[in-house]
């Protein structure tokens, strides 16, 4: 009797978790600045903020973050 080994792949995708929210969050880059926006669900406020920031301080180069959960789902 010999012994067969059967391999199966099961295809899975990650997406966004439905009811998860983006993130999104800016932080100034000049050196002397310790300025940071408060993270958002809403990423044109999070521009605005810095856009704000920007006029009053001369700064111009952030660095800005998005997030979110995601899930890993076999594919049907």
């Amino acid at each position: 009797m010999s012994v067969i080994s059967v391999l199966r792949y099961i295809p899975y995708v990650m997406r966004r978790h439905p009811s998860a929210e983006t993130t999104a969050a800016a932080r100034c880059l000049a050196p002397e600045c310790g300025w940071s926006a408060e993270p958002t669900a809403k990423a044109d406020v999070c521009s605005d903020m810095c856009i704000q920031h920007t006029g009053r301080t001369g700064h111009m180069t952030f660095v800005r973050e998005f997030s979110e959960v995601a899930v890993v789902e076999r594919v049907q």
